[in-house]
């Protein structure tokens, strides 16, 4: 069952790729390195960076407490809650 999931990530990722890759071909005025909607040196350097925060990420949580993981996944979700709906902005907080 793993590896259907595995395999129906990656045939999304890659045609949301190549799907903004081809339908942005013909766009003017798209920055430096981009291939159609695809920026091609943010996404090597988002790329770069996911790979090893993954580990960093990994070995962390391994050594938490899952008490203390618990409460630091909800303080990160419930930031992210209020980020999303803009009560920082709406409060003025620059965060």
């Amino acid at each position: 069952m793993a590896i259907a999931h595995v395999i129906i990530l990656l045939v999304t990722g890659l045609g949301v790729g190549f799907a903004g890759g081809l339908l942005g071909l013909g766009v003017s005025n798209l920055p430096a390195y981009s291939v159609g909607y695809v920026n091609l040196l943010s996404w090597t350097l988002l790329a770069v960076t996911s790979v090893g925060m993954a580990q960093v990420g990994a070995i962390t949580a391994h050594k938490l407490p899952a008490k203390q993981l618990r409460y630091i996944f909800i303080a990160v979700m419930f930031y992210m809650g209020l980020k999303m709906l803009g009560v920082f902005d709406w409060l003025g907080w620059p965060i």
